[in-house]
């Protein structure tokens, strides 16, 4: 019986280290908050992993730093792309900071979208991806945004985005038009890359 407690002890230890672990995977709630069923889910669906929005982005699993930088760049006016000034300005303008961080938690608790199809030029741009383009000066785009391309704190999750949206953000990030924050890193790279470059990169990552 003197083993008893102590046996006991450690099952409960294991037991609570597991549910800990369950509970972090569940998303936060089943119900989405209430900025997400008012105002986001008009372009980004409920669930942020709408298929056929070529042009506005998923937010299904996006990192949630990331989500609350942004909304805060479009809320602030430090991202001044022409869609963010047209349909983001209005709604991030009077959002709080506790519904910034709901909507925020919501999609980054979300299950991934399917990916699409890889293009006809995704070896390119895995290649790209994966190792740059050394005599353009152009560095790895997993070194920042991972090998997955999960992304990571204030790097965004790419795999899985719209190509016609990740091209599109290139083309801004080149042309200067997008200055929010770490817009000098990504128009370095973009200045780079040509046209075909860049539809092979994001053809790739669409397909993550």
């Amino acid at each position: 019986m003197k083993y008893a407690i102590p046996a006991f002890s450690c099952l409960l230890s294991v037991g609570l280290c597991l549910y800990s672990v369950v509970a972090q995977a569940q998303p936060v709630s089943k119900t989405p908050p209430a900025i997400v069923r008012s105002s986001c889910y008009m372009c980004h669906s409920t669930h942020g992993n709408d298929p056929d929005l070529a042009f506005i982005p998923r937010l299904a699993a996006q990192n949630q730093v990331y989500i609350e930088e942004q909304l805060k760049a479009f809320r602030d006016g430090s991202r001044a792309d022409p869609p963010a000034t047209i349909y983001m300005w209005p709604i991030a303008q009077g959002l709080s900071e506790k519904q910034i961080k709901q909507a925020a938690e919501w999609f980054a608790t979300q299950a991934p979208a399917e990916p699409f199809p890889p293009g006809s030029s995704a070896s390119e741009g895995r290649a790209i991806f994966l190792n740059g383009v050394l005599k353009a000066d152009v560095p790895a785009c997993a070194s920042c945004h991972g090998p997955q391309a999960d992304g990571n704190g204030i790097f965004p999750r790419l795999a899985g985005q719209n190509a016609q949206y990740l091209l599109a953000q290139l083309r801004y990030f080149r042309s200067g038009v997008r200055n929010d924050k770490n817009a000098d890193i990504m128009k370095q790279v973009a200045l780079h890359l040509s046209d075909s470059q860049m539809n092979a990169v994001a053809n790739y990552l669409s397909s993550l």
